[in-house]
């Protein structure tokens, strides 16, 4: 069998991450199957060790503007499709084809398309070009939802969310959490010293994410401010590393990235925290062996790559209360409600100074990540929904998905 992968949008961050797990697990040449991979051209340079019947083909349409993507995909992908002879196109950015010739199977990997908090907060006060921009592409991840044989998400939350959203499925959908690496689970963590010193102890705090809107790195901005309000007679200090850098210049221009940009300088909050990144695998590792809490405030993800990381290194969780963080962490992490700066500092607050507290969120992540499935076990569920034996299956298998989430692989760092 023959089987395109479109991954071309896979320029940075978790698309990255989500690629790499999957080709790395793909099935060799002794399956029968034959793998063609549309990637941009940094992506490919990264990717080493794959087996031989898998073919890279370096594309830059994954920067281009959203009408020359649309084109490439529905149009010129269309051709080597049936020129190269596919059996199966495997979507794995979000948008698929319409009218595909062959067999498709969608991911779906973007929430932003289907959350109502992320529309009512962010999108819906959006300037008219980019209001007009995302409804564009909202519409676009719609109707290849509507396109597909076969329908992915990460967690069940997001399905639940397409669902609920009035967007239809035609084909058959289901629940397919992304693989955690062998080695992520046995990450090393330094003893809890720093809780625990004498005089003014320090909290580190981290939040490991690329930067966009969503990820609501202000309500964390404003937290910090209001943990080290008076720094000078508290007894704990409060000091945040971060990934989620707005003045990136690899980030996506995002409404929020000026406003961000500006609260990070501001006295009350610069002291407070630092940026670092991107960061290979190894230097991940190290990152979340110095912390000692995990924070993350996002308004809405697919699933959440972060979290997971946090969880197989044993650090205790504070995340936004929305329903993927909670199918994710279930009881590895303390909640808040996203938009509340000050409910987020009283729980960082309460989870540092507790420590029987961060114990038991540590003990609860470290068995939901030896619980977590492999990459290689992503790959085989992708690989039944392509066989032609599940070609007449038509009915979602919504309900048949286990409650708990299955975590997935560490911070990859992209070229860029």
């Amino acid at each position: 069998m023959r089987i395109v992968i479109n991954a071309a949008s896979a320029k940075v961050g978790g698309a990255v991450t989500y690629i790499s797990g999957v080709l790395h697990a793909l099935p060799g040449p002794e399956s029968g199957h034959e793998f063609e991979v549309y990637l941009p051209p940094e992506t490919a340079r990264g990717l080493t060790g794959l087996t031989p019947n898998v073919d890279l083909i370096a594309t830059g349409v994954g920067h281009a503007p959203l009408w020359k993507r649309v084109w490439w995909e529905q149009v010129t992908l269309r051709r080597r499709l049936r020129k190269g002879g596919a059996d199966v196109l495997f979507s794995s950015g979000g948008f698929g084809m319409f009218r595909c010739p062959v067999r498709q199977v969608l991911l779906v990997c973007n929430a932003l398309y289907f959350s109502r908090l992320y529309w009512k907060q962010l999108a819906s006060r959006y300037p008219l070009k980019k209001k007009v921009n995302f409804l564009l592409r909202r519409w676009h991840c719609r109707q290849s939802v509507r396109a597909a044989d076969v329908v992915m998400t990460p967690t069940r939350a997001e399905l639940e969310e397409i669902h609920e959203s009035g967007a239809i499925m035609r084909g058959h959908a289901f629940v397919n959490p992304y693989g955690l690496a062998p080695d992520a689970v046995s990450r090393p963590r330094r003893a809890e010293t720093s809780l625990a010193e004498q005089g003014t102890r320090v909290v580190r705090l981290l939040y490991v994410s690329f930067y966009y809107d969503h990820k609501n790195l202000a309500t964390l901005l404003h937290a910090v401010r209001l943990l080290n309000g008076d720094a000078a007679r508290a007894s704990v200090q409060f000091r945040l590393k971060t990934t989620a850098n707005p003045s990136w210049t690899g980030a996506p221009l995002a409404p929020t990235q000026r406003d961000d940009a500006k609260l990070v300088r501001e006295d009350s909050i610069a002291p407070w925290v630092e940026f670092v990144g991107p960061f290979s695998r190894d230097e991940a590792r190290r990152l979340y062996a110095d912390a000692d809490l995990f924070v993350f405030p996002s308004l809405t993800e697919s699933f959440g790559n972060p979290m997971v990381e946090a969880m197989a290194a044993g650090l205790p969780i504070v995340a936004s209360d929305i329903p993927v963080n909670r199918e994710i962490c279930g009881d590895a992490a303390e909640y808040f409600s996203p938009l509340s700066a000050e409910e987020l500092a009283g729980t960082l607050r309460r989870v540092a100074a507790d420590p029987a507290l961060r114990r038991r969120l540590s003990e609860a992540g470290r068995r939901r990540a030896r619980a977590a499935s492999r990459w290689d076990q992503h790959v085989s569920r992708i690989m039944e929904a392509v066989e032609p034996e599940v070609r007449s299956v038509q009915s979602s298998v919504l309900s048949k998905q286990p409650q708990t989430a299955v975590p997935c692989a560490p911070l990859l760092k992209a070229d860029n």
